[in-house]
């Protein structure tokens, strides 16, 4: 999940370019909607009725329950628009669907796939190729996903049609944001966005991480400001080259404006706690700069310069407050004791990024910590944690079925892959799947990824009403062997996690861990590098 903030204003904006026209002048109760579907009228779509999360009285739970109403149905639904879009699309007719749009055909004519399967068809695209091969829609950007196929990197295809469903879910956790962390709008946000490097392709379109795509994109430069949503930043500290310098500025200007700070956004746990980290080296610079008003000579960019020189004011009385609170030999809660008006702390927690749980609850003290959304770049939104102050490690998500139509591919006890009677795959639908079971996730959508394993790994925890909530486990493939055993990530957290409470009681932390196996000695065995902190 990139860690961008969009104003509510500017999502708004959005949305009344997706559903032509103002989005408050379409929308109806979720309460009449739900009433209308038990009394047997035809459902509609939520997302497609126009519902403005931004309206006074908007209920978060029932919107929720209006989705988990009937998912299966919302889910043919979706399948059936993606089809009816693309029914002309190369890939599709190669498979002989010929226009039909009923999930048995989809099911029966199109193959399960990973990135491999569609290497030429995507690089053929990156290439310049104009033709319909995946999407009718025209290619906004190329997306890079996790991990590389032969050492290089896999693109993704970005459409405009996609973002329908990213806008309105990101207005969707804000409402949870006002439920839930009342005056989270008066004041700006920490957000450690970096925007990061892109790349141009043969075909003339930019190619990059998601969040890269974004901020170097007119969707972020156009943007509808909110001054009470805003980034604590000047937009040049996002699009800097330098991630050192954009890091201290990061930290400068979240400082400078503390008592304005009311949250504090990361993409991942592990990207909160580096800025933790950089600060306790850093602070005794950043506190002179506040006393006197200047920037240090260290920060050479020109234009991010110049930019936070402009918002730059002296003040003595701010930098003592700072000075005193980062002094201290323990730094327990130091991001509400800096920014006393934080409400919470928002970033990935999940998966591997637990490893990080304990420092990052280290620094923020009482403040909660929350992991709003499930996503990947080749499904912007996946999930989503209706349960914001839930503990990290109890972090679930409910499957938003308006995003793609989706697959799960069942995995036994020990991670292997089960088929059918035959040498098939073993493809279940989101209403087949069993509490406690894994499950590996196959998406269907709008970018034109078809029946497409994403290589997420997910264990179902329970249901609302017809809806799967589930914890994200681990990425497939991501596994230690040094015979004929197989650990995967999950497994090596659990051992990392009990092995680190020897350190309770003692100075020193766990801040961060890596692996591999050693083969040159009988047995092979397993090697784990841990990166020790001082935990004052």
């Amino acid at each position: 999940m990139a860690a961008h903030v969009a104003s509510e204003s500017s999502v708004k904006a959005e949305l009344e370019q997706v559903y032509d026209g103002p989005a408050a002048k379409k929308s109806d109760s979720n309460a009449e909607l739900l009433q209308l579907h038990r009394d047997g009228v035809p459902f509609v779509m939520p997302m497609r009725r126009g519902i403005d999360p931004t309206a006074p009285g908007f209920d978060p739970e029932d919107f929720l329950d209006l989705l988990a109403e009937d998912v299966m149905y919302i889910q043919h639904e979706k399948l059936r628009e993606i089809l009816e879009v693309q029914a002309n699309v190369e890939y599709l007719q190669r498979h002989g669907l010929n226009g039909r749009t009923d999930v048995e055909s989809f099911r029966k004519c199109v193959p399960v796939v990973s990135y491999g399967d569609l290497e030429d068809e995507i690089m053929r695209l990156v290439n310049g190729e104009k033709n319909p091969i995946l999407s009718v829609d025209p290619i906004i950007s190329f997306n890079f996903s996790s991990g590389t196929t032969g050492g290089k990197p896999k693109f993704i295809p970005s459409t405009a049609r996609a973002f329908e469903n990213y806008m309105f879910i990101q207005v969707y956790v804000k409402a949870l944001y006002r439920r839930d962390f009342p005056g989270y709008k008066d004041g700006k946000a920490l957000s450690l966005a970096f925007a990061g490097k892109q790349m141009d392709t043969p075909a003339g379109i930019k190619a990059g991480a998601m969040s890269t795509n974004y901020f170097r994109g007119p969707r972020f430069r156009d943007r509808v400001k909110d001054p009470n949503e805003e980034y604590c930043v000047p937009d040049e500290v996002i699009l800097c080259n330098d991630t050192n310098q954009g890091m201290y500025c990061h930290l400068l200007c979240a400082l400078a404006q503390a008592p304005a700070i009311v949250k504090v956004y990361g993409t991942f746990a592990a990207s909160i706690v580096a800025a933790v980290r950089a600060l306790q080296k850093q602070w005794p610079e950043i506190v002179e700069d506040i006393r006197t008003g200047t920037l240090n000579k260290k920060i050479t960019e020109p234009e991010m310069r110049v930019a936070v020189e402009k918002m730059l004011q002296p003040n003595p009385d701010l930098a003592s407050r700072i000075e005193k609170e980062c002094s201290k030999e323990d730094w327990e809660g130091i991001i509400p004791r800096l920014f006393p008006k934080a409400r919470f702390v928002a970033c990935v927690i999940s998966g591997s990024m637990l490893q990080y749980a304990p420092a990052l609850k280290h620094f923020s003290g009482h403040l909660s910590m929350i992991s709003p959304v499930y996503a990947a770049c080749e499904c912007a939104f996946i999930g989503l944690n209706p349960n914001m102050k839930c503990a990290p490690e109890d972090i679930t998500y409910m499957l938003w079925p308006e995003t793609a139509y989706y697959e799960f591919i069942p995995l036994d006890d020990d991670g292997v892959e089960q088929f059918d009677d035959g040498e098939n795959l073993k493809l279940l639908e989101a209403c087949d799947l069993e509490v406690g079971k894994q499950y590996e996730l196959v998406i269907t959508n709008v970018i034109g990824l078809y029946r497409y394993r994403i290589g997420d790994v997910i264990r179902v925890k329970s249901f609302r009403k017809t809806a799967p909530v589930y914890e994200f486990v681990r990425r497939k493939n991501v596994i230690l062997s040094v015979h004929t055993d197989k650990t995967d990530e999950e497994e090596l957290q659990a051992v990392v996690n009990k092995a680190s409470e020897l350190l309770a009681g003692t100075a020193m932390e766990l801040s961060d861990y890596t692996s591999t196996v050693d083969v040159t000695s009988l047995p092979g065995r397993y090697v784990i590098f841990w990166e020790m902190t001082s935990s004052r």
